[in-house]
């Protein structure tokens, strides 16, 4: 018996968006990879091993921010192909990903689904061609497109009439006549209809590269199926390993695999090894870069080179949607999003031998055409000495083939889509045999499950619920929806290590916020089906066996769950509580003699939101530091994938959109990215997606300060969701050239990146950091190039008060940051190896802890924040000294970071103060196992 089922791994909460898992044991299939996803699969039970394909229902950051680092997560486990299902708009998605996602070692194929609705492209009852098959599942998609009728709900926020039933006027938001309590809406895209997918992998059009090769090209002036192929060759770029022939699916049917089953999955073992043994020699033979100006795929690549040129490759995609340039503000489109219909493999009958020795049937061979669904024809003793014909059917001694189970993956972004649903539904009369009552039909096409997606006003519509309560009442219901989903942490053991060191400090180490209890409770949604139950994190619906919904009894325990519902945490020992006594009684005293005079500076919070490098940890995100200047704003100094969720839990997830993290997002004014890899900067779409939701919006613009590559995939990005650029003079996004605020003359990047965009211009950038200067008080804001396999830049924040921060990025050793930074207040330095690893931190381009605590005496910095620690050391990382308990004359002091700590600059000798007893609480909570995973060979 083939057993498969469907995992939720993540559920809607502030730090993750909902992933589910379809898992054959031998094959796994992932839906959707939003922010957080790769985190919280490293934190289950689950391996990255046996994945085949992605299948996003959207193509964006709230389906996709994941994506990037998932596939360095699937790379590393040695997966030897890997593809990417969805809609209109995938291959501009990860097209956009060109200046840090790369791949040799790993072959990868984008496939974006036929955009046409399934009811122009189906007329009668026979299966569509499905976008994916192989021998566990066929996988149909179905568009879904948002119509301008809007429902009761929103004609009421609006104030306006009804719009006629058959209106199909495009939508299209004004951002300015905006009501301030309703979500924005948008126009739906004039998509061009497809009716059939489109590849990565297949040939690229020779008059596209004809036309690369002429003087002056430029991409964004390619329109229609030129774009597309334009997209398409990126990605070929991005991923050059062609993709294995694929062999014809082997249908199952239930039994133990024999024959080509067994071939095919030899073939899928000896392929994966050969992937971890091209993984090991492409990170052996790996060299840097010596250009430091190089992109990081023309770094990484080794032989592979650019068909078109570097700089060419680098520049600004096409527009995705016709009469689109891609630079205003109103102009964002609703694109369709994906319904996946997973039918699973069809059962054999279980062969009665018992009836068939009845009926004579000789061992062997022969049975097997019984099995098959052949009839057949033996000689038989008749009882009278004679030999007679005798045929037997299958049907006679083999029972009835199960029908294929299936389930539905909905994502409903807002009641404007559920129109097109229905109509899918409705029309369609393949997919109408999936979605009845009739028992006939159940039993030919059983749904099991049907998962919902749903965004904000949706499971309320009384269209929804007639559109659920369509499908027969056996069928389970599981709801993803936020409004109705508790708050909870997705990753315990971050928070559970912060709930300990609260108990050291409750103001430097607040509890991560959370909510158990949901912002609208599912038991007052009426109408339901009678077996809907909302989606949790380490929810399996077994599909075969069939079995309801039930918890995983093979998930991790959640340490922190269990903390937040009853309030009990783990008992630390006697000996380490002992020891937070006599250090808080060292502290108590400490503060009994000090002065109560207040230094520069003094009142600043430093809030490290991800420690960890290249790859999160069960404890640790990645990069990312909160600086508040109290009256002035906020500044975020690089922002990895997760950060929005890190910001939710330590300032709190308003959902009215007013307090908590909102306000701090109102109160933002700058977000500096160092350099390309990904750790440092895939979270900023999220941020800028958060922000432009806000309403009323802020007040005041928000500077994006980052590298020429930053600037055009988040103007590329714009193009898929509202990330508030194009409103840049009043309260949007305004894009800073990190290069123009450099220590000394700008650098050039040269013909390999044409100055070809409007913040390519040095003296217009700042003129812009000028202005932001004013905003936070700054006196100035520099840049400071620093030494690392890829062109990256430090920062130093000089205030009008007389204080300072320094800012190192990713780094060696670096005179420049020395030489800039000179009498810092604070510098934040990387630490990324142990004191005694100095060679494999020179060959990775990064600094000991030891290295970090000397640049900070040469310095002459007051206080040491070390931090983007290697994920080798997952607890607590490795140091030498504390420091200097005054400041600079034995050395500065010496902190380091941790994950939602809250650290006030006038109180950062406490933190050096804990360092000891926190070493052996970290000693006495236990390891993780350590990680061995470079994010530059992700490249």
């Amino acid at each position: 018996m083939q057993a498969w089922n469907v995992s939720v791994l993540t559920e809607p909460t502030s730090d993750t968006e909902p992933t589910l898992l379809v898992d054959f044991g031998v094959a796994k299939y992932v839906f959707n990879a939003g922010d957080g996803a790769g985190r919280a699969w490293l934190g289950s039970h689950h391996s990255f091993r046996k994945t085949r394909a992605i299948f996003a229902t959207a193509a964006g950051t709230q389906r996709c921010g994941g994506v990037s680092g998932l596939l360095m997560l699937c790379a590393d486990s040695a997966i030897p192909k890997l593809e990417i299902f969805g809609p209109y708009g995938l291959m501009h998605y990860l097209a956009t990903m060109r200046g840090y996602t790369y791949r040799t070692t790993m072959a990868v194929q984008a496939i974006e689904a036929p955009s046409a609705p399934v009811t122009l492209s189906q007329t009668d009852a026979s299966p569509p061609s499905p976008l994916f098959q192989d021998e566990n599942i066929t996988v149909y998609a179905i568009p879904l497109y948002p119509s301008d009728t809007p429902s009761s709900d929103e004609l009421e926020l609006m104030d306006t009439p009804s719009a006629p039933a058959g209106d199909s006027r495009p939508l299209k938001r004004k951002r300015s006549a905006e009501v301030l309590s309703a979500p924005p809406r948008q126009k739906s895209p004039p998509v061009p209809e497809t009716t059939t997918a489109l590849a990565s992998t297949s040939p690229v059009s020779g008059t596209v590269f004809t036309r690369a090769l002429l003087p002056g090209f430029q991409p964004k002036g390619l329109r229609g199926m030129e774009a597309q192929e334009w997209r398409k060759l990126m990605l070929q770029e991005m991923f050059p390993m062609p993709m294995p022939a694929p062999s014809a699916p082997v249908p199952s049917t239930g039994s133990k695999v024999k024959g080509k089953g067994r071939d095919n999955t030899r073939d899928e073992e000896r392929a994966q090894e050969k992937a971890r043994i091209a993984q090991v020699h492409a990170k052996k033979t790996h060299a840097a870069a010596e250009d430091p100006d190089a992109d990081i795929g023309s770094a990484l690549a080794g032989k592979v080179r650019s068909a078109v040129g570097t700089g060419v490759r680098l520049s600004r995609l096409p527009p995705l949607l016709e009469g689109h340039d891609g630079d205003g503000a109103s102009d964002v489109h609703a694109l369709p999003t994906l319904a996946y219909l997973v039918v699973g493999p069809s059962v054999r009958g279980k062969f009665d031998a018992e009836r068939a020795k009845e009926l004579g049937v000789p061992i062997g061979p022969i049975r097997g055409k019984l099995t098959r669904g052949e009839s057949i024809t033996f000689e038989v003793d008749d009882g009278k000495g004679n030999k007679v014909q005798r045929t037997v059917r299958p049907e006679e001694c083999v029972a009835a083939t199960e029908p294929p189970q299936s389930v539905l993956i909905l994502d409903v972004p807002s009641p404007a889509y559920i129109p097109s649903l229905v109509t899918s539904f409705t029309e369609s009369p393949f997919f109408a045999k999936y979605r009845s009552r009739k028992e006939s039909e159940r039993k030919e096409h059983p749904i099991h499950a049907v998962f919902h997606l749903c965004g904000e006003g949706v499971l309320e519509d009384p269209r929804y619920k007639t559109f659920m309560n369509g499908f027969f009442d056996e069928t389970h219901h599981v709801i993803a929806s936020r409004q109705h989903t508790p708050d909870k942490i997705a990753f315990g053991r971050s928070a559970i290590v912060q709930a300990k060191l609260n108990q050291l400090d409750a103001d430097m180490f607040p509890l991560p916020k959370f909510q158990l209890e949901p912002a609208r409770d599912l038991a007052t949604v009426e109408v339901l089906p009678p077996k809907a139950i909302l989606s949790r994190r380490n929810q399996v619906v077994h599909v075969r066996p069939l079995r309801p919904p039930e918890i995983d009894d093979r998930a991790n325990p959640d340490e922190f769950d269990s903390f937040a519902t009853s309030g009990a945490l783990q008992e630390l020992s006697e000996s380490i509580r002992q020891k937070f006594a006599e250090v808080n009684g060292t502290i108590k005293e400490r503060v009994g003699r000090r002065s109560p005079s207040v230094k520069p500076g003094d009142d600043i919070l430093v809030t490290p939101l991800g420690t960890g490098s290249a790859v999160p940890t069960r404890s640790r995100n990645v990069s990312g530091t909160l600086i508040q200047i109290p009256g002035r704003g906020a500044i975020l100094l690089d922002c990895g994938e997760g950060t929005w969720g890190q910001l939710a839990r330590s300032f709190g997830n308003d959902p009215a959109r007013q307090e908590g993290v909102w306000a701090l997002l109102r109160d933002l004014k700058c977000i500096f990215l160092s350099h390309m890899h990904g750790d440092h900067h895939m979270g900023v779409s999220k941020i800028l997606q958060m922000r432009a939701l806000m309403r009323p919006p802020p007040s005041e613009p928000l500077y994006v300060v980052g590298l020429r590559q930053h600037l055009i995939y988040l103007t590329e990005r714009h193009e898929l969701e509202d990330l508030g650029l194009g409103s840049e003079e009043s309260n949007g996004v305004v894009l800073i050239l990190s290069d123009a605020l450099n220590w000394r003359p700008p650098r050039l990047y040269g013909p390999t990146q044409p100055q070809d965009e409007p913040f390519m211009d040095a003296y217009t950038s700042q003129q812009k950091a000028r202005a932001m200067c004013r905003t936070l008080g700054l006196e100035s804001f520099t840049t400071v190039d620093v030494m690392h396999r890829v062109r990256c830049y430090g920062c130093v924040l000089r205030h009008v008060n007389n204080w300072s921060i320094v800012f190192s990025a990713d780094t060696m050793p670096s005179e420049n940051l020395v030489r800039v930074g000179q009498g810092a207040t604070l510098l934040i330095h990387e630490s990324s190896m142990s004191p005694e690893e100095e060679n494999l931190a020179r060959e990775k381009a990064h600094s000991t802890s030891a290295q970090a605590i000397v640049v900070g005496r040469r310095m002459k910095a007051q206080k040491l924040l070390l931090t983007h620690f290697s994920a080798r050391y997952p607890g607590m990382p490795p140091r030498e000294g504390r420091g200097s308990p005054g400041g600079h004359v034995g050395g500065p002091i010496v902190g380091i970071a941790f994950d939602y700590a809250r650290i006030r600059l006038g109180d950062m000798w406490k933190l050096n103060t804990y360092l000891p007893v926190i070493h052996e609480m970290f000693n006495e909570f236990g390891e993780e196992d350590p990680l061995e995973i470079d994010l530059t060979h992700m490249q």
